[in-house]
């Protein structure tokens, strides 16, 4: 009994059509397609935060340098001079496509000297056509000299 019923079920199983294969195919296709676009958009996602990770870090390295000089009157534009692209970390192949400025400025007491340094340091990168940074700012007081 039981294999008559698998022989009537096997017999008028016939397959599907040429129609039904195809638009299983349709069907199939347009999924791929839109995981395909995800996938390239997390890429791109995951490039632009690697970006972000190294600017920030460059600009960090450049404010600690900045920060730990010696003497108060030695943060100047001279000792920390911009670094164009291809040039940051002594020309440093990993960091091409970098650029890094740095921007002191003074602040005076009503007598003219030099009380607080506001330092700027700003990492850009091109992404996509478009021109991207990270800014860190800080400030130093010229008391840092004074030992107490």
């Amino acid at each position: 009994m039981k294999s008559s019923i698998l022989k009537s079920m096997v017999k008028s199983n016939r397959g599907m059509t040429l129609v039904e294969v195809m638009v299983g195919m349709v069907v199939f296709a347009i999924g791929i397609l839109g995981l395909s676009q995800v996938t390239f958009r997390v890429m791109h996602s995951n490039l632009q935060s690697k970006h972000t990770v190294i600017a920030t870090n460059l600009a960090h390295q450049r404010m600690e340098q900045v920060l730990s000089s010696m003497r108060y009157n030695s943060i100047n534009q001279t000792n920390f001079p911009s670094e164009d692209y291809g040039q940051v970390n002594g020309g440093d192949q990993n960091y091409k496509n970098f650029k890094r400025t740095v921007a002191i400025a003074d602040s005076v007491n009503s007598l003219g000297n030099s009380i607080l340094k506001e330092i700027t340091v700003r990492v850009e990168w091109k992404d996509s056509g478009k021109t991207r940074h990270v800014e860190l700012r800080s400030s130093i007081s010229r008391f840092k000299d004074i030992n107490m």
